[in-house]
């Protein structure tokens, strides 16, 4: 019986010895198939140069954030869409920055009246910069002819089109009017604050006085 009884407990020993080396041999030859089918994404750096620097006294007084959804394909006219068009949607999220750059101030822009008041000639404001948020910007659709290659330069050329219906809203929106009021009040601020009480922006339209 002692025999026997040691005989059945190296079996089980065995058997459990087994069974663990099965668990990690699987465990492991999983891991092998993730690494395998998973490709891996390497950043390589091949270098930078600047090849401009300029002194900017731009005021940013405005933005606006901006979602853009649009499709751009590509059609024959007498090849089904099916087997040879390409067609991609793009759900875009950007930023619109719009204010005015007072490097363009002239000498003669700002001026003072015989009663003290000081008027400024601001120039026009402008859209400064149009950002298309990565994070926020996907490819919602898809759609490639069975009997040709996918457009490698689709989404970039879907982005920049995206990009421009991002700063076109924003103007529709009024970008560029709030800009222009939020650079009078931000100066006005200013020069209030160095003792200039009365104050007069020249516009096309007409004269804007700040008390």
């Amino acid at each position: 019986m002692t025999i026997q009884s040691n005989a059945r407990r190296i079996v089980v020993i065995l058997l459990a010895i087994s069974v663990v080396a099965a668990v990690v041999l699987l465990w492991r030859a999983r891991k092998i198939v993730t690494e395998i089918s998973k490709p891996a994404e390497t950043e390589i750096d091949l270098g930078a140069v600047t090849t401009r620097i300029r002194n900017l006294n731009r005021l940013e007084t405005a933005s606006m954030h901006v979602v853009h959804v649009s499709t751009i394909k590509q059609e024959y006219k007498l090849i089904p869409n099916s087997f040879a068009g390409d067609e991609l949607t793009l759900y875009a999220g950007g930023d619109v920055i719009a204010g005015v750059d007072l490097s363009l101030l002239k000498p003669g822009d700002i001026t003072r009246a015989p009663d003290g008041t000081v008027i400024v000639r601001l120039p026009p404001p402008q859209v400064l910069l149009t950002r298309i948020d990565n994070r926020e910007t996907r490819v919602i659709s898809r759609k490639t002819g069975l009997l040709r290659r996918a457009d490698p330069g689709l989404e970039g050329r879907a982005r920049l089109y995206a990009e421009g219906g991002v700063r076109s809203e924003a103007v529709r929106r009024g970008i560029l009017q709030l800009a222009r009021n939020n650079a009078e009040l931000r100066i006005a601020e200013l020069l209030h604050a160095a003792g200039i009480m009365r104050l007069t922006f020249i516009e096309s339209r007409g004269l804007r006085t700040e008390d």
